[in-house]
């Protein structure tokens, strides 16, 4: 036990939301640790460590820990004791963050012995009074039944040790499950396929460039160039030469050097290993919503096809240069077709010349994704994701697989 004093009671996170303000005690399972790095304008860093804890009364709940020995103690499948943290409310949800009187006390460790001994065997050389002794068999006995959080923790030490035994990758079995809400799939533990249903919010470009001032920054946001008439170059921003197969960006032109490093010299969807090269889709974040939480998913460029009805880069590309050799298009006429439904090939500028109307597909490419974007006035989409539960949100975590339209949107595209 620490030597600091309790400040405030022993409770189950499921009463988090009674002790919003105040001190409590938590005597919980360790999930994951994830590191986070600010850099402050003065030139300094503040180093916070995130981890997911649980207990027997709740599977997932955050706690901040801004102290680094204690989250250098912080080990993923170690039931802990979290002394004199606080809790506060940001929003619809509830989490805890240390403080200077704060620590953390390692009860269970390495977590090998978690699953080997006994519930007496772990908890009878625990010297604490009998309700945290009564709290820590609790949560020993749901840990030990949550088998799958050990299977995954055991998975990459045993990754790490075959790696040099294995110069193949052996087939994986892929598992799908269907989850009602945002919320569920942010709690799935295990690498697998997720079905769910979500509403779109923002296109978000993965910026090639290092060192962006505001300006540029904006220009990430995608729902924000389509309500700007000035704004034409999307297509040149979203589009480049990559491989059709695994969406990997592979022309070296607005690259960084840590852009081109990164650049798989094979490709991991080829039976032969070789890059089918071509125009393609950047990979992009497409952030999606529901009541319970809002996700990025990752989109690669057969993915991004899927998205934006089954229309090709390379004829993106294409058409938008022809247009874009001609005249700019028209912005105010996309934005009242979108609307009101009247062909936008009518407009003199939105085409050039010798260009027939029935192809204008840059155009029609810009009020499909005006109109994927309308938040609030489309029903919502059917994703398919594969979740890699080593990455974290923005790296990659969730990545889309296809998606299904609803008919609201489809016949709206069709008027």
């Amino acid at each position: 036990m620490s030597v600091i004093g309790w400040y405030g009671p022993l409770i189950n996170l499921s009463e988090a939301a009674l002790h919003v303000g105040d001190f409590v005690q938590l005597i919980v399972f360790i999930h994951r640790s994830t590191p986070v790095e600010y850099k402050l304008s003065n030139g300094g860093e503040v180093i916070r460590t995130d981890i997911k804890v649980a207990d027997d009364t709740r599977s997932f709940f955050s706690v901040s820990l801004w102290q680094k020995k204690m989250a250098a103690t912080a080990i993923p499948g170690d039931v802990v004791l979290l002394q004199n943290v606080k809790l506060r409310k940001f929003g619809d949800s509830i989490e805890a963050t240390t403080v200077h009187c704060s620590s953390l006390v390692c009860i269970i460790h390495p977590y090998e012995t978690l699953v080997s001994e006994g519930v007496d065997e772990l908890t009878a050389n625990y010297r604490a009074g009998l309700a945290a002794k009564e709290r820590l068999r609790r949560v020993v006995e749901w840990a030990k039944g949550a088998g799958s959080t050990f299977r995954n923790i055991k998975l990459h030490s045993d990754q790490k040790m075959n790696h040099f035994f294995r110069n193949w990758k052996l087939p994986e079995k892929e598992m799908s499950r269907d989850c009602f809400s945002l919320s569920e799939v942010s709690c799935v533990t295990e690498s697998c396929k997720v079905i769910f249903g979500a509403s779109i919010g923002e296109i978000f470009l993965l910026s090639p460039w290092m060192n962006l001032d505001e300006p540029r920054k904006e220009k990430l946001f995608v729902s924000r160039r389509l309500s700007n008439d000035e704004d034409f170059g999307l297509a040149e921003d979203l589009i480049s030469t990559g491989c059709q197969l695994c969406g990997s960006p592979l022309g070296l032109e607005n690259r960084s050097v840590v852009d081109q490093i990164s650049v798989p010299l094979y490709c991991s969807k080829s039976l032969n290993r070789l890059h089918v090269v071509s125009m393609i889709y950047r990979p992009f974040l497409l952030y999606v919503w529901d009541e319970s939480e809002c996700i990025p998913l990752l989109v690669k460029n057969q993915a991004a096809e899927i998205l934006f009805g089954n229309i090709k880069a390379e004829k993106i590309y294409s058409h938008y240069s022809l247009h874009k050799s001609n005249s700019h298009p028209n912005s105010n006429a996309v934005a009242k077709s979108s609307h009101s439904g009247a062909p936008i090939a009518n407009s003199p500028r939105a085409i050039g010349k010798g260009d027939r109307p029935s192809k204008n597909l840059y155009l029609v490419w810009l009020i499909f994704l005006k109109m994927l974007l309308e938040q609030g006035k489309n029903s919502p989409l059917k994703f398919d994701v594969m979740v890699n539960t080593c990455l974290d949100k923005e790296n990659g975590r969730f990545e889309m697989v296809s998606s299904t339209f609803p008919c609201s949107l489809i016949n709206r595209s069709l008027d």
